[in-house]
């Protein structure tokens, strides 16, 4: 029997072996030190998350400017016409599940977390100085709310790696599916495999990060619902919820693809809109109309403004504690999401996986955060939820604002099912693309993702140990901050190969480029 077999690894290279044990081993101790000395890993990270934001909170905000710029241009140029896959590939999932399995995987439980967090925290700790004078505190928290997680955050972050990683491992006929795969259009493997494997390394560092955020958010909420809401004992129940879910999941591994993760996707979607119009008629619901109306001209009106504002003469970290820190975290899960993206949307034209990854999702979220929003922002709801958030945190605010709504069973109970079918989606796509990372494989096999899924689900168990809910913020820019130069890089060779692919593939005759860029090797290549 071969002893790599329980590990997935068989037939491996001792590069792909070392690769993954360096990887586990090291994630493990993270995890260790994180139930053993849950305060020290707390400070730790919170002294490097301020560090982070201090001294780098102005370069996620001027690189998401140029990634957006550089998503409209490959979307809305001739290159949107390009098929991920190749000319002949045809979909391999249906509209719904695809746009289901996209939207599900690129949020997780944030909508629900934040959606009440964000605007709550703003109005009870609001900017130095307004960004937009004359706007209530209450309808700029959600315009914040808007711009974070609705526009322009996935054109940022999910789409230009999606495209990158689609151009590049499904249309140019790669069989290597690892994240450095992208950057043998400027560098050779064999002359620079050490910085190839660092590459490798740090994606799947920064992908851990982004999940360790989520998975941690998401453990502390589902644990004060538990408790407040329900009356369950917290630890107890909520070891045992994930427990739960830790089983589903592996069912879902071996399922795969087109029956775990697609159907997980489809539920936690139709729950999830189900959920959004329980809220809608059972909470304020004319207030929640009014204020997601006039946050979304303040936020519409004045996107510029919001994206860059960074409040240089107010001498306070407000903007890159907020705005710096969700691009930061949309970095981070960018890798996985974008690559997982790429995966499920062969047979798509560029332009139509713009639609299922920036259009459509900006569309539902603006919908869910201005029901949340308002939900939350409403006379009668923002005082008691925002005392519970100042003497506690954003999961005991969430609970207080369901105890406070009509029919607070039911909805506590939905609630519940969605975060869990976000956190079964997550696990379900992330472990999936780990797992490819890892092995350089498009379908790596169960056993493998079942030790990533392992891996995960202990991690949010752990962060159910760490004091502070602050502490979850820390894990996405500490560690993707390294990645972050990458997608500079990424820009440039996803032009590279667009244009190599359009110019074999699409290209009319006669056509005339935008402009010439010459080459000693390649002088009458246009774009």
């Amino acid at each position: 029997m071969d002893p790599w077999a329980p590990f997935g690894l068989e037939g491996t290279d001792r590069a792909t072996k070392g690769f993954f044990f360096g990887t586990i081993t090291a994630l493990a101790a993270l995890v260790l030190v994180g139930l053993l000395y849950p305060t020290l890993l707390e400070n730790v990270l919170n002294s490097a998350f301020e560090w982070v934001m201090y001294r780098f909170g102005w370069w996620f905000m001027a690189l998401g400017v140029a990634l957006v710029v550089f998503t409209f241009f490959m979307a809305f140029s001739r290159y949107g016409r390009i098929r991920i896959g190749g000319e002949g590939a045809e979909p391999e999932f249906d509209t719904f599940s695809w746009i289901a399995m996209v939207f599900t995987v690129g949020f997780g439980s944030s909508i629900i977390v934040w959606g009440v967090g964000e605007p709550i925290s703003i109005v009870t700790q609001p900017p130095p100085s307004s960004p937009v004078p004359g706007a209530s505190i209450e309808s700029l928290s959600l315009a914040f709310m808007f711009l974070h997680e609705s526009f322009p955050g996935m054109a940022m972050w999910y789409l230009p790696f999606a495209l990158g990683f689609g151009l590049m491992a499904y249309t140019s006929g790669s069989d290597d599916y690892r994240i450095s795969s992208m950057m043998s259009v400027v560098l050779d493997r064999e002359d620079h495999g050490w910085l190839f494997w660092l590459v490798d390394l740090t994606a799947l560092i920064a992908i851990v990060g982004g999940l360790a955020t989520t998975l941690g958010f998401t453990a502390q909420q589902l644990a004060t619902i538990l408790s407040d809401v329900f009356g369950a004992e917290t630890n107890l129940v909520t070891y045992g919820l994930f427990a739960l879910i830790g089983l589903v999941f592996l069912g879902d591994v071996w399922l795969g693809l087109h029956k775990g993760i697609r159907n997980a996707a489809r539920a936690t979607f139709v729950l999830m809109l189900i959920t959004s119009g329980v809220l809608l008629v059972v909470g304020p619901t004319l207030f929640i109309l009014n204020i997601t109306l006039d946050a979304t001209g303040i936020w519409l009106n004045n996107l510029p403004r919001l994206a860059l504002y960074t409040a240089p003469t107010e001498g306070a970290q407000w903007p890159q504690s907020w705005t710096s820190f969700w691009w930061a975290w949309w970095a981070a899960w960018g890798l996985f999401v974008g690559s997982f993206v790429a995966r499920v949307s062969k047979g798509r034209t560029i332009r139509e996986t713009f639609v299922a990854l920036v259009a459509a999702p900006t569309l539902l979220t603006w919908l869910q955060h201005g029901i949340i929003g308002g939900w939350v922002l409403a006379p009668g709801y923002i005082g008691p939820v925002s005392e519970a958030f100042a003497q506690n945190d954003i999961p005991t605010a969430v609970a207080t604002a369901i105890t406070l709504t009509p029919y607070s069973t039911v909805l506590g109970v939905l609630l519940v099912l969605i975060m869990a079918g976000y956190v079964l989606t997550t696990l379900d796509s992330a472990v999936y693309m780990l797992s490819a990372i890892t092995l350089g494989e498009e379908d790596p096999n169960a056993k493998n993702r079942a030790w990533w899924g392992a891996l995960l689900t202990l991690m949010g168990v752990m962060t159910l140990n760490l004091p502070a809910f602050s502490a979850m913020e820390s894990f996405s820019p500490v560690m993707g901050l390294p990645f972050t130069l990458f997608f500079v890089v990424l820009m440039y060779t996803s032009y590279i190969t667009a244009r190599r692919i359009y110019r074999e593939e699409y290209k009319e005759s006669g056509e005339q480029p935008y402009f010439e860029i010459s080459r000693p090797s390649d002088e009458d290549e246009g774009t």
